[in-house]
């Protein structure tokens, strides 16, 4: 019985190849598409997964607020890991993490001659490897960061630096001042974890981990609880405790300090704070990416259904003859879901060899290192084994008990004829289609949009041919010299030393007013940098005078404490300390233990994300940054920088020549909406394909069912265009139709993804137009290249054949 199934199921499959590659071919490229996103969003949900400890670790968020603005931060003091240790028994271990990537720092490492810019650089505690499952390879892992000076490198770092040499015990020189020794190798970190990391030396290694400060805010602060510890318990604890701390956190009145807590699986895709040591995700775009390959699929299956059930009068004799030999409604019913199945697991082989094929592109396209082989685990075998039962159950189903409940007497009598229910699924299915292809077009019209509004939008500074150089204490000690040197080059407009670059400041800090009855105190972003800042991001001054060198000699020998600076505010803080630009000149302040006066009024501008309203910024000057932005003509950009290369070798040979430009750095802020941009285009382009490729196949078959009715109206003098124009009204009411529902659905979710940005277009009525022709467009496409064809058609012929 089995064989004969299986035989007749090969043989209409090959009998109708036309029909058979339609199938194959729309189900294949659904499930490619399903298993790419479905390695994606294992990938991201499988983050920091394979740590031993990951039910019991932890990262601390810290929650603050200043004169009613609270603001939560990764970035913690160097008390709290200790502090927190001592005085609950429920912590096991802390570990603090410096980053230097945090202050857009670079490390240099050298051994002998040799000499590299790592970016992926993190200091440590010594229980950084018995909290954290990252396996050392050489090297004792209890002991690799106890003592000062130690550093342990990843596989890779060690074969880059020694080749195939023993690491243990050798030096590495950083900054070309300290030699560390190294204690340890550790196999290289996978990509699926929040840490990433080529070195990591120990935390004691460092000046700020001699002394405990609640304030120093530059550390990842993670704990390691008992396995009896609740972390919920122990977070509604601190606020009663970091009040009892408010003498030296200077935390007084309303204001407050406190801190949260993280499970660690759930950083990645859910933390409510910025910053990391690795970008973030979000586990809204897991959905939507979810969503995508559940359309997708529907798209692909929904094909297969319509075209099934068309071609329901072929198969009509054949049931019918069926049942009189004695087949029953179940051995039918299995036959045809046996096509089903067999189509579906074709269609899924297929699948898999494509996904091989093109993975690397995807991951180019998604920015992770996926890899096939998480199919070929248990759980991947039998989540495939999964997919091709559902899907050929789903896809077949209908067919199946549509098909073997046919009645052999009207058939086998030539009484047969379609069921209203039948046309109606299969109208109902074609509107599906095109309404999931409607939304993703609209929805890939709303993110262009939006990220052409964010690439558009006036910044208010410029960040155009601006590149960044890491720089170091060395180098701004003879900053002038080197500004100087830059400057013989007339592609060379400014210069101008930086804590950070502009795009995304991190520098928090406080504000109070000075000399005032009622001390006034805020919240603010800080920048510090040199007096050629303005002319270099060109910013514009509504009210008094820019930094000058003046103000820059007026620090140089002083404390901080003790210097009188001269501060620039954006036009938000002078808003929120009620002042007006002219009245807020002179005013004295105090930021973060720095006092002086009010010498300019900024216009404001974006230092962070548009997701982010602007806030209140200061800008005072320093002596001392990070990096270093020069201001290009974009006039022969290569020479240019040529040029600034070989004086940068020359001036400080002890650092490599790495740059960034601001544009690349202010794009990076949306890689993810730059991901979601791509995946809505491509997967768009895709449900449209399908769905026009079910559409043929559907167009194809009622338009050959139509062959005699064609003739006769070509006969009685029906023109081409009538002809054509009959055959594809009743699939352009569909469409329609399918624009209508699909419209509202994507204005709304479109909408509530744009609520995430403080600055968003408005979704206007032309995209659901555009939206609409586009479907219209191709649809009509798809069903005249059938519809001329069989209107072209002679008449004696078609009736001939009839």
């Amino acid at each position: 019985m089995f064989q004969n199934y299986l035989k007749t199921t090969l043989r209409t499959l090959w009998k109708h190849k036309t029909f058979t590659f339609i199938n194959v071919f729309g189900l294949a490229a659904g499930l490619t598409a399903c298993i790419l996103i479905v390695l994606y969003i294992q990938h991201e949900l499988s983050f920091d997964q394979f740590h031993k400890n990951k039910q019991q670790i932890v990262r601390t968020i810290m929650h603050y607020s200043i004169e009613g603005t609270s603001n939560k931060t990764v970035m913690t003091g160097t008390k709290v890991g200790p502090a927190l240790k001592r005085d609950f028994p429920e912590i096991e271990q802390f570990v603090r993490v410096a980053d230097p990537a945090f202050s857009q720092q670079k490390v240099i490492v050298k051994k002998g001659d040799v000499q590299f810019s790592e970016p992926r650089f993190l200091w440590a505690d010594s229980t950084f490897f018995s909290v954290f499952s990252f396996p050392l390879v050489k090297g004792d892992a209890t002991t690799a960061l106890n003592a000062t000076n130690q550093v342990v490198v990843t596989e890779s770092a060690a074969r880059k630096y020694f080749g195939n040499e023993n690491p243990i015990g050798q030096i590495l020189r950083l900054e070309d001042r300290v030699d560390y020794t190294v204690s340890g190798v550790v196999a290289d970190a996978p990509s699926n974890s929040q840490l990433q990391f080529d070195f990591v030396a120990s935390f004691m290694s460092l000046s700020a981990a001699k002394t405990e400060m609640w304030w120093t805010a530059n550390y990842v602060t993670y704990f390691l609880l008992k396995p009896s510890a609740s972390a919920s318990q122990l977070q509604a604890k601190l606020p009663a405790y970091m009040r009892k701390q408010s003498a030296e956190t200077e935390m007084t009145g309303n204001n407050f300090l406190t801190y949260q807590f993280e499970p660690l699986t759930d950083v990645h895709l859910r933390s409510e704070a910025e910053g990391g040591i690795v970008a973030s995700g979000d586990i809204r775009y897991i959905y939507i990416f979810s969503a995508i390959a559940l359309l997708i699929l529907i798209i692909a299956t929904t094909n297969y259904m319509n075209l099934t059930t068309a071609r329901a009068t072929e198969r009509a004799k054949e049931v019918g003859i069926r049942k009189v030999m004695g087949a029953v409604r179940g051995q039918l019913f299995w036959q045809f879901l046996g096509e089903s199945m067999v189509v579906t697991l074709v269609a899924l082989l297929l699948s898999l060899l494509v996904v091989v094929l093109i993975l690397p592109v995807f991951n180019n396209l998604s920015e992770r290192e996926l890899t096939p082989h998480v199919l070929m685990q248990p759980t991947g075998i039998i989540a495939l084994l999964a997919t091709w039962l559902v899907v050929s159950f789903i896809a077949g189903s209908y067919p199946s008990i549509a098909l073997s409940y046919f009645q052999p007497i009207k058939v086998l009598k030539g009484a047969f004829k379609h069921t209203t229910s039948g046309l109606v699924l299969r109208k109902s299915l074609i509107v599906v289609q095109f309404m999931i292809s409607v939304l993703l077009i609209i929805g890939t019209l709303v993110v262009k949009n939006q990220l052409h509004f964010i690439q558009s939008k006036k910044l208010g500074y410029d960040k155009q041919h601006v590149i960044a150089l890491t720089t170091d204490e060395r180098i701004n000690k003879n900053l002038p010299a080197l500004k100087n040197e830059f400057r013989q080059n007339p592609n060379v407009k400014s210069i101008s030393l930086a804590y950070e670059t502009p795009t995304l400041i991190k520098w928090g800090d406080g504000l109070e007013t000075v000399g005032t009855s009622t001390p006034v105190q805020k919240m603010i972003t800080a920048f510090p940098c040199d007096e050629d800042m303005a002319e270099t991001l060109n910013l514009e001054l509504v009210a008094g005078n820019d930094l000058s060198s003046e103000d820059m000699e007026r620090l140089k020998g002083q404390n901080e404490s003790q210097a009188d600076y001269r501060f620039l505010l954006n036009e938000t803080m002078i808003k929120q300390l009620g002042w007006k630009p002219a009245e807020a000149i002179g005013k004295k302040v105090r930021v973060g233990g720095r006092t002086g006066e009010v010498k300019g009024i900024v216009r404001d501008f974006h230092f962070a994300s548009m997701k982010q309203p602007i806030g209140p910024l200061v800008i005072f000057p320093v002596t001392w940054g990070n990096v270093l932005l020069v201001k290009l003509t974009g006039n022969n950009l290569p020479q240019t920088l040529t040029f600034l290369e070989n004086k940068w070798k020359a001036f400080a040979p002890h650092r490599p020549f790495t740059y960034t430009f601001l544009n690349d750095e202010y794009n990076q802020m949306y890689a993810n909406e730059h991901r979601i941009n791509q995946v809505f285009t491509y997967f768009s382009i895709l449900a449209v394909l399908l769905a026009c490729l079910g559409l043929f196949g559907l167009s194809a078959y009622i338009t050959a069912q139509r062959t005699k009715e064609i003739g006769v109206r070509k006969v009685l003098g029906a023109s081409t265009v009538s002809i054509t124009a009959l055959l594809s009204i009743d699939f352009l009411k569909l469409v329609l139709v399918s624009i209508v529902i699909a419209s509202p659905i994507a204005w709304y979710a479109m909408n509530y993804w744009l609520n995430d940005f403080a600055y968003r277009i408005e979704i206007e009525w032309w995209v659901f137009v555009v939206a609409g022709v586009v479907a219209i467009g191709i649809a009509l496409v798809t069903v005249s290249t059938q519809s001329v064809k069989a209107a072209l058609t002679n008449p004696v012929k078609s009736l001939k054949s009839e």
